[in-house]
């Protein structure tokens, strides 16, 4: 639905930016979801150009936190910036950015805009926490929904309000966005170390290797487990985090997360049958992808997760 908007815009771009953003390419599952909360209330053709831009808005997004992560890999290829160097990257996500904003409307670029502020800002808040040695999981969950849920609540808000949702049917299908985006981040932390590269596109215990304080490294550590403190190899440390439970926990997130996210989806009273659609995507974008790196593991740590949107913990 969205191919000849998506051509047409990126077609404008001069050719040494154009072939960046080609060579960059998303699952297209955020703007899947724009489209299907549109379907969820109306007409699903309304959301074309909301879909669009947000496709063009993820895409911004991954170039810069390829970039600034030094992430090597993306969809089982190199990286935009190692292929075409820093420059061109970083040209290539500020042409997006402006192609992103030209498919809406004013009071939709404000909402785009909020949801990435905060994705700026977690950014921003992250940088600061690994400057520090303490290790608060509250602090973590609110960075990695800044960064990680704004753009699916977006689509799925803008998508809504596309086809004439109510602000009420909106905002609980923001909050299906919201949560569905947290869960997926779960997801993604557990992937990227027991995933492997036929799953994650990633080598095995690659953020481990990076010493990177992901949330099943954080939900370990919180449970006591003395993570970064040995000079352990990277397959040790999966033991250990698995051992204190960080795996389980982060799936055990993602699950009820993801029930939450149904929860949301059935208030804004949408038709059943594209209800069902969405709810499957969330479903395949999230928990299914466990499935292929799943093997058992020990039990959950035993620190509180109280249910509060601060927090961001589900009940």
């Amino acid at each position: 639905m969205i191919d000849a908007p998506l051509k047409a815009a990126v077609a404008t771009l001069p050719d040494e930016t154009r072939e960046v953003v080609e060579y960059n390419r998303s699952d297209f599952s955020t703007a899947a979801l724009s489209l299907l909360a549109a379907d969820c209330i109306g007409d699903a053709t309304m959301a074309i150009q909301v879909a669009t831009a947000l496709e063009l808005a993820v895409r911004h997004e991954q170039l810069h936190a390829d970039l600034m992560t030094r992430a090597v890999s993306r969809g089982h290829r190199p990286s935009a910036w190692v292929e075409f160097g820093d420059d061109r990257a970083v040209s290539a996500a500020e042409a997006l950015l402006t192609l992103a904003f030209g498919q809406l409307g004013v009071s939709e670029v404000m909402i785009l805009n909020a949801a990435l502020l905060s994705v700026v800002d977690g950014y921003v808040q992250e940088a600061e926490m690994d400057e520090r040695d303490d290790v608060d999981i509250a602090e973590y969950l609110g960075v990695a929904a800044a960064k990680h849920s704004a753009l699916t609540a977006c689509a799925c808000e803008l998508g809504a309000l596309a086809a004439g949702a109510s602000r009420s049917q909106a905002g609980h299908l923001g909050e299906f966005g919201d949560d569905v985006g947290l869960a997926r981040k779960h997801v993604d932390d557990v992937l990227a170390i027991w995933g492997g590269a036929p799953v994650s596109g990633r080598p095995l215990y690659d953020d481990l290797a990076h010493r990177r304080r992901t949330l099943p490294v954080v939900a370990a550590i919180n449970a006591g487990a003395d993570v970064y403190a040995a000079d352990a190899s990277p397959r040790e440390l999966a033991v250990l985090v698995e051992r204190a439970g960080g795996r389980k926990w982060c799936e055990q997130q993602a699950e009820l997360l993801l029930a939450r996210a149904l929860h949301h989806l059935r208030q804004a009273g949408p038709r059943a049958r594209a209800a069902d659609e969405l709810f499957g995507l969330a479903r395949e974008v999230t928990t299914a992808r466990c499935a292929p790196a799943r093997t058992p593991a020990p039990a959950v740590p035993s620190q509180s997760t109280a249910a509060s949107r601060e927090d961001r913990t589900p009940s």
